[in-house]
């Protein structure tokens, strides 16, 4: 390379030469110094892309490996008792086979444990069921039995009134008779609720016919308070519009003390875009422990109830697109609610 030298002496402090000074100047320098420039860029545009690279590559490589895991993680979440599981398939021989391999083994033990589950309710429901059913119809057959042993007493006697044990004895065994029929049509109408003829009520005569079917209860006063209404038109069932009154109507009778004079009072009045039933009763009210269970099936604070009344009533209710409630003072009684979407 071409270059032009300078010199220049060289004294110590006290003035006493030394030696010359060469410093060699180069024309190219700077061309020197962009060719390092542009190798140092190549060298960072390079190391950059090969960073690239590797991260992509890094990326597919992960994807790959996470693919089925990923797909097992939906699996997992997919995961729903009562449907229809799907097994995972995944060609590969490695960890993650043995981890699909489990996830198929479990799959197949899940649904066999769910049969098992849903075989051993029904079971435990039928057991439940044929329990509260045969409770129910010994009850009728008790006082069947006496009156069958009472009538053969005063026949073996010869009583002189044997007209009157045999008139006795055929009301006994026909109520008797009429309350199995009655437990047989509840059980039945609770399995399987009899299909909907839904037409336009009059809910204030379905109302009116029920208050006055009950009025003349011994030892009960009903009184009622329809606010001004002159009809109260809903969609529905009248049959089982009707059933469900009965069956309120009877848990409120039911309530009530017999050493307590009953009091019954039904309102019934439009409230925005429903009509809204109240019966209220002066019973024992409903303790504070049961109050959840008031609507399940089969279950009864009564002695002698079947536990059907509330829930068939309930699932009537909703059935057209209504809602009930109830409020309830222990030792004071309970008012129940009934909201039926209005039609008018």
């Amino acid at each position: 390379m071409s270059f032009l030298s300078a010199y220049v002496p060289f004294a110590n402090n006290e003035n006493r030469f030394l030696a010359y000074l060469n410093l060699p100047y180069f024309t190219r320098q700077n061309v020197l110094s962009a060719e390092v420039s542009s190798l140092v860029v190549a060298v960072v545009n390079i190391s950059i892309l090969l960073i690239l690279l590797s991260t992509a590559f890094t990326i597919f490589v992960a994807n790959q490996i996470t693919r089925p895991l990923s797909l097992l993680q939906l699996k997992f979440s997919e995961i729903e008792l009562g449907k229809k599981y799907e097994k995972v398939e995944y060609k590969g021989s490695d960890e993650i086979a043995g981890l699909v391999k489990e996830y198929n083994r479990m799959v197949e033990e899940l649904e066999k444990n769910i049969d098992l589950l849903a075989r051993s309710e029904r079971e435990s429901a039928w057991r439940e069921m044929a329990k509260q059913v045969a409770h129910e119809i010994k009850n009728p057959l008790t006082p069947m039995k006496l009156s069958v042993q009472h009538l053969e007493k005063a026949w073996d006697q010869k009583a002189e009134n044997f007209e009157d044990y045999l008139k006795r004895f055929i009301k006994t065994t026909s109520e008797q008779i009429d309350n199995l029929s009655f437990i047989a049509t509840a059980f039945s109408n609770f399995a399987m609720m009899p299909r909907e003829n839904n037409e336009m009520v009059d809910f204030l005569e379905v109302v009116n016919n029920t208050v006055s079917l009950f009025s003349n209860e011994d030892n009960v006063e009903i009184t009622y308070d329809y606010h001004g209404l002159a009809k109260a038109h809903v969609f529905g069932d009248r049959e089982q519009l009707s059933r469900m009154l009965v069956n309120l109507f009877k848990n409120a009778l039911q309530a009530i003390p017999q050493e307590r004079k009953g009091r019954i009072r039904v309102g019934l009045k439009h409230s925005g875009d429903s009509y809204v039933l109240m019966i209220s009763d002066n019973g024992t009210g409903i303790p504070e422990q049961l109050k959840q269970k008031m609507f399940e099936p089969n279950f009864t604070t009564k002695s002698s109830g079947m536990g059907l009344g509330l829930a068939m009533s309930k699932k009537i209710i909703e059935n057209m697109g209504g809602e009930i409630s109830f409020e309830t003072v222990e030792g004071q009684g309970s008012t129940f609610f009934v909201r039926l979407p209005s039609r008018d």
